[in-house]
């Protein structure tokens, strides 16, 4: 994991550097999310059956519209076989320029999906306790059932209605009778 990690420092250095991270952070996404939704082209990437300087080819026609510093870093890992870490990069990267800029994120867990106003709520409270700038995340899990699950800077804090059941049932096992 500790390449994953200076590969995101170098992109996150080199992208401050030149006065680019907000641009690089965009494309470090868009690359992230089309591998993502594309694996097949992952595994071509990281194939040792079809030659480096064809998967290169590739890599340049499919991202030419993305920053330089990013095509250059697939490239470089093309050239490793490891494409595959890319999308953990990019979270490192993610990570690397909130942490810069004192954006933290939360994730809200709920049977689901909020609606954008209890979103905004929520990232309001959050950032009046924190003092810092939230981005809200929502991942919808059924198995909570109802109310939700906050997990932000290290916390978790469990409203739903799943977390207080396992109380009740934790509360009735060690009950002595």
């Amino acid at each position: 994991m500790s390449n994953v990690k200076n590969y995101a420092e170098a992109l996150f250095s080199l992208s401050e550097e030149l006065g680019k991270s907000e641009s690089v952070l965009l494309d470090v996404s868009t690359a992230r999310d089309s591998l993502s939704e594309n694996p097949d082209y992952l595994k071509l990437a990281d194939t040792p059956v079809v030659s480096v300087p064809e998967k290169l080819s590739l890599i340049d026609s499919a991202f030419s519209s993305l920053d330089e510093s990013v095509v250059s870093l697939m490239k470089i890992l093309c050239e490793k076989h490891s494409v595959h870490l890319f999308s953990d990069i990019a979270k490192e990267y993610v990570s690397l320029y909130n942490e810069s800029r004192g954006i933290f994120s939360a994730e809200v867990i709920s049977a689901e999906p909020l609606a954008e106003t209890q979103q905004n709520k929520l990232k309001e409270k959050l950032e009046k306790i924190t003092g810092k700038t939230i981005v809200i995340k929502n991942t919808v899990d059924k198995s909570v059932l109802g109310g939700i699950k906050l997990r932000y800077m290290g916390r978790e804090l469990d409203g739903t209605l799943k977390g207080r059941l396992n109380a009740i049932e934790n509360a009735f096992k060690n009950t002595i009778l």
